[in-house]
């Protein structure tokens, strides 16, 4: 379920709006778990881990499958954060059309310690702190707003 060939995916994006989950993930020191993406959009910056959810797919489900495909961890989350607009200009495959995320952001508060396999989406994990992140070029702006007290695209 929730798998769609190429062709098919592509045509969702550019017909529709996609759900995803993004999971914003402390470790016990207060660090913020980032990955470099291999992929676009947002290619090469450093991004919260997350995903689009599947039709029929429940919030806490969308969170475990994610966790563990990006993670290699099945994570459950603490806190619904909010909901977001991630516009970019291109896709997953070109530039032809642009693609239109709501994001579901949830937090997850790790009180121990994880051992974290990236999957092919990241070329690496890193935990940041919030102020590292904030002031960092290569960290995207959608993943910076999780911090900022009144970001331009929170839906609400």
């Amino acid at each position: 379920m929730g798998y769609l060939q190429k062709d098919e995916f592509l045509q969702v994006i550019k017909n529709t709006q996609l759900l995803g989950v993004d999971l914003i993930i402390f470790n016990y020191k207060g660090e913020v778990l980032l990955g470099k993406r291999r992929n676009e959009p947002a290619k090469d910056s450093w991004f919260v881990p997350g995903g689009r959810m599947y039709k029929y797919e429940k919030l806490e489900d969308a969170v475990h499958r994610i966790s563990k495909r990006e993670l290699g961890v099945t994570l459950g989350m603490d806190k619904k954060v909010g909901v977001y607009h991630h516009m970019y200009n291109n896709n997953v495959n070109n530039d032809d059309f642009g693609t239109h995320y709501v994001i579901f952001a949830v937090s997850i508060n790790l009180t121990y310690d994880i051992e974290l396999k990236h999957d092919d989406q990241h070329e690496a994990l890193q935990w940041w702190s919030v102020s590292n992140l904030i002031n960092h070029d290569n960290v995207h702006l959608y993943t910076k707003n999780y911090f900022h007290p009144d970001p331009w695209n929170k839906a609400f």
